[in-house]
């Protein structure tokens, strides 16, 4: 299947076509004065004046809290009762930008590891990722960095690039992207016509070198460098990066309820925390927030690379932006890139 041209005006009924058959339409849209993912009823609430949301799409496939498991306490003992994974007909992610699109990938390696976790598969089997290729970033922008690319489609079902007219020509990547087009002659129309925008191309980082990375993160004699300390000495744990990061994917099971029902709830959780690796001993082996930060790098750049074939950084910039101390992620890279 060729290109297709997907005029602006026609963006309205792609919206309805998929709200009114009962699937979720997730778009970029203002919410508190900032755009952020968030599901969408009509066209007019789509945003297209943005960089990268402020929030990862990840939360409509791996939600930030939900129930996997209920109980209730009776005289006979604990009655449990199995929660299924709640999915809609459909789930469209519209206007993702490629660095959130190629992050489904490391989630998926994460869930399909050693058990299926059909809570997330199920969400992602259901969803067509629709990404808009960058024509504008700032300076936290550095996907070209860990390998990526302003217009890359990896993780895309279908991928958009903007016309000077504002229109979109649109590329179907997977099966499930062509089949989504061929059902929607309506809105994707053969004739494609306009000239693309510019594509975004993020500052050159010449310091950055992922092989000299790797290695030294391999080299166990780096581990309790004090260039760690140093580099992380402004690291106050609030836990904004790994929340803010389409890749992190850690959480914790917590039972919460009273002494007669509840629920076992899936939650997210963040390694940043002074708590995620404390033992029942009261022993805790990242016992200062140097130790974390390092794992949250090593993480990204050792650990995940070496256990999966996806990425584990991709390069979105969220973590630099959110910051509250401008802790900027290159810099520690540039840092560990040179030869020692």
């Amino acid at each position: 299947m060729g290109k297709k041209l997907l005029k602006k005006e026609k963006i309205g009924t792609l919206v309805d076509g998929v709200v009114k058959k009962g699937g979720v339409f997730v778009a970029p849209k203002l919410m508190a004065r900032q755009v952020a993912y968030g599901p969408v009823l009509d066209a007019s609430e789509v945003e297209f004046d943005y960089i990268v949301p402020r929030n990862s799409f990840k939360e409509f496939m791996f939600p930030q809290t939900e129930p996997v498991a209920r109980f209730i306490v009776t005289r006979e003992g604990v009655e449990l009762e199995e929660v299924r994974v709640s999915v809609p007909d459909q789930m469209v992610i519209f206007g993702a930008r490629p660095c959130d699109a190629a992050a489904t990938a490391a989630l998926r390696s994460v869930f399909t590891w050693d058990f299926v976790d059909e809570f997330y598969t199920g969400r992602q089997d259901a969803s067509v990722v629709i990404t808009i290729a960058c024509t504008r970033g700032d300076e936290a922008c550095f996907c070209t960095a860990v390998g990526l690319k302003p217009d890359g489609s990896e993780g895309s079902d279908i991928l958009l690039k903007e016309t000077a007219e504002g229109d979109f020509i649109a590329e179907a990547i997977t099966g499930k992207g062509r089949a989504f087009v061929d059902k929607r002659r309506d809105v994707f129309e053969d004739r494609v016509s306009g000239k693309i925008k510019e594509i975004f191309t993020p500052e050159r980082l010449e310091g950055i070198n992922l092989g000299r990375i790797s290695e030294r993160l391999k080299d166990k004699g780096h581990y309790d460098e004090p260039v760690w300390a140093e580099l992380a000495r402004k690291c106050i744990g609030c836990g904004a990066c790994t929340f803010a990061c389409p890749t992190c994917h850690c959480f914790d099971m917590v039972d919460e309820g009273n002494y007669a029902a509840g629920e076992r709830r899936k939650n997210w959780d963040a390694c940043q925390f002074d708590t995620f690796t404390l033992h029942a001993s009261g022993h805790n082996p990242r016992d200062t927030q140097y130790k974390r930060w390092r794992n949250r790098f090593m993480c990204k750049f050792n650990f995940y690379p070496e256990k999966f074939s996806s990425k584990g950084c991709v390069g979105c910039g969220r973590c630099i932006r959110v910051c509250p101390v401008r802790l900027d992620i290159t810099e520690v890279m540039e840092e560990l890139s040179c030869s020692r």
